[in-house]
């Protein structure tokens, strides 16, 4: 939910951040993204880019990453992955970089991100 009101502040500009005095933060999450970053390479149909996340909790977080989903121009998805960051443990308030590394073979038109920790197979 709070990285829906950060998408959502930068979409805003900054009058609207100007008049927000908190995010709220629901009870059961643990891990937010904090910031990331992209380049599409055209000619090469190649992502390149970083997030960053943080751990909200107070507890340590195991394999900490993203998920970066890839949709074309009517809403189908073209590509899903799951992208770890380097630490296998992310302690309290703690963050950690993810790279984005993908080859699509079709360009995408919207490209969404979610937090995800614990070890689950894809």
């Amino acid at each position: 939910m709070c990285t829906t009101c950060l998408v959502f502040l930068l979409a805003a500009g900054t009058g609207f951040a100007a008049e927000t005095s908190s995010c709220t933060v629901p009870e059961d999450m643990s891990l937010v993204i904090v910031s990331a970053n992209w380049e599409f390479d055209i000619e090469s149909g190649t992502v390149n880019g970083k997030a960053v996340v943080k751990n909200i909790s107070d507890r340590t977080l195991t394999a900490p990453g993203v998920i970066v989903s890839f949709y074309d121009i009517e809403g189908k998805q073209l590509s899903q992955l799951p992208l770890r960051g380097p630490k296998a443990k992310l302690e309290p308030k703690s963050t950690s970089t993810v790279d984005i590394k993908v080859k699509l073979k079709e360009i995408p038109q919207t490209i969404l991100m979610a937090p995800f920790e614990g070890l689950w197979s894809t």
